[in-house]
């Protein structure tokens, strides 16, 4: 009964991930896996019916595959310079210590609903949606202000700023942020 949710999880990375790379998109891809993680979360910690949170535990697996993969690419394409990449995507592979806090909160006492985990877990959940649209809105925010400043350049401008040591990697006003 364990490998369905985990068939549609994998399903599910694959639609989405896929759907992310064709508009070279990933913040609101991950806010969807979350979203379905947390829809999935919510329905299992407010149900007690067996075969709904069953089935919502597919719906829960279908989104929260996606945020491992969507998260490193979103991380590399916005982090220009070697050095820094290898630091932020290093950093990144840390956040696998989630199944150490896991293995924390869905203790047996919390059988057989599992609310208060589900419900620890949905509000982190939401947090880090709150987070990636933040962030999301603050890349958007910063490529407005480059559009501006570029579209005054001219053609002299823009031939300095690439031989320029004074800013390299993301700190030039022509790299734009991926989000």
């Amino acid at each position: 009964m364990s490998v369905p949710p985990f068939v549609a999880g994998t399903v599910g990375l694959i639609c989405i991930v896929f759907s992310s790379d064709h508009f070279r998109e990933r913040s609101l891809h991950t806010v969807f896996g979350m979203l379905l993680g947390l829809i999935g979360c919510g329905v299992m910690a407010a149900s007690s019916d067996p075969k709904l949170r069953y089935g919502f535990a597919h719906v829960c697996l279908s989104g929260v595959f996606v945020g491992g993969p969507l998260i490193a690419v979103w991380l590399a394409g916005n982090t220009p310079w070697k050095a820094s990449r290898s630091f932020v995507l290093g950093l990144n592979g840390y956040s696998n210590v989630a199944g150490v806090i896991a293995g924390q909160l869905f203790k047996s006492k919390h059988a057989p609903s599992y609310a208060y985990p589900l419900t620890v877990t949905m509000i982190l959940t939401a947090v880090g949606m709150l987070g990636f649209m933040f962030i999301r809105g603050m890349y958007m925010l910063e490529n407005r202000k480059r559009r501006k400043v570029l579209a005054t350049w001219n053609e002299e401008n823009f031939i300095e700023e690439q031989g320029s040591a004074k800013r390299k990697g993301d700190q030039r006003y022509t790299f734009i942020y991926g989000y």
